[in-house]
């Protein structure tokens, strides 16, 4: 079984980083043992498994379809390509003469994009898909600039023994950050937040 220790300055939101260094939600089945009352301690213990949903070939190719229909009613030269999926997510990339378009300023356009697809599909296609949109490469790029940032954050973490707090962040790229950091045994990361408000912590481990 798997243990970490967490602090809050609550007890509900010690248990909430607990629940964000296993990486698993609250229907997850967690022992929770208080260590201290102030400021609040916990340790959390997983004693039940999540069972991970894995898209499968036939699902990711509905979702990718959906995706291109939506896309190809907006007065612009674009398509949407299955690229990969992984888990839960399903890859998508748009391609065309327009698809800089939808990409924006920052990936900005991008973004609230597919947070209304991850609206919309999970009620068309199955609950548990979420899509990961990208626009003539924009959201690669972006993935390893991500992942550069957050090695370099966390080793001014070590050097500084203080916590860091990412920017809001949507689930797709706290799942990079998490990913990025999570053989390092120096740090560890958390998410806390309400979407579309939800940020990682990158703290010292110990």
């Amino acid at each position: 079984m798997t243990s970490v220790e967490a602090t809050g300055n609550t007890l509900e939101e010690a248990k909430s980083r607990a629940l964000g260094m296993l990486g698993v939600s609250r229907n997850a089945q967690v022992e929770f043992e208080v260590l201290e009352e102030t400021p609040p301690r916990v340790r959390a213990t997983l004693i039940g498994e999540e069972q991970p949903y894995v898209v499968t070939p036939q699902i990711a190719r509905k979702t990718a379809d959906y995706v291109d229909h939506f896309v190809r009613r907006l007065p612009l030269q674009v398509q949407a390509v299955l690229r990969h999926s992984h888990g839960r997510y399903v890859e998508v990339e748009l391609v065309g003469r327009d698809a800089s378009i939808l990409v924006g300023k920052n990936g900005e356009v991008l973004d609230r994009l597919q947070f209304l697809l991850n609206n919309i599909v999970p009620r068309v296609i199955e609950p548990q898909v979420r899509v990961v949109l990208d626009g003539a490469g924009w959201r690669r790029r972006r993935t390893e600039r991500l992942r550069n940032q957050v090695i370099a954050i966390a080793n001014e973490v070590k050097l500084r023994g203080e916590e860091a707090v990412l920017p809001p962040m949507p689930p797709h790229e706290r799942r990079i950050v998490h990913q990025a950091l999570k053989d390092d045994p120096e740090v560890m990361t958390y998410s806390e937040g309400d979407e579309p408000n939800r940020y990682v912590v990158i703290s010292p481990r110990g």
